[in-house]
């Protein structure tokens, strides 16, 4: 998950770096400033994605997630912002609608990728990095539950 969440915000960097420098020279930033906006933004589309993914399958609730949440969401709010004015200030909306694909990627990543959801319980089970742990966390309260005993749920003999 951590790869495809990489290889979209990858994607969407290559896709849309032209259109911010594109944008920078426009509206006169120096052509030395003009490339470093696009990698800037991008990146910390990354870095919160996979922050927030770590600190969420390590226990983080979503009261300590809030504030990497709004800033991955600004950030991914700017990428789209940034992708997509080029095009509209030359009036070309079928480009800007193109435009919007990868960013807009983006922000459905930000809502259904890290964080303390169902789509988290799926990072949980999915999680590579550590090994697995038969617990489940109830959603309900946080506890963590123990498995039923036995192999298939049934007592153990």
């Amino acid at each position: 998950m951590t790869a495809i969440m990489a290889a979209v915000v990858g994607l969407t960097f290559l896709f849309g770096f032209g259109n911010v420098w594109s944008l920078a020279l426009r509206l006169g930033v120096p052509p030395w400033v003009a490339p470093l906006v696009a990698p800037a933004v991008d990146l910390s589309v990354l870095g919160l994605l996979l922050g927030i993914r770590h600190l969420a399958l390590h226990g983080a609730g979503a009261e300590e997630l809030r504030p990497a949440r709004r800033l991955l969401l600004f950030s991914s709010l700017m990428t789209l912002a940034l992708n997509v004015a080029d095009p509209l200030i030359a009036g070309h909306l079928g480009k800007a609608a193109f435009d919007a694909v990868g960013p807009l990627l983006l922000i459905g990543w930000a809502d259904v990728g890290p964080g303390p959801s169902p789509s988290h319980r799926c990072l949980q089970a999915n999680h590579c990095g550590q090994p697995h742990d038969h617990r489940r966390v109830r959603p309900d309260s946080q506890r963590v539950v123990a498995p039923p005993a036995g192999r298939f749920g049934g007592s153990a003999r």
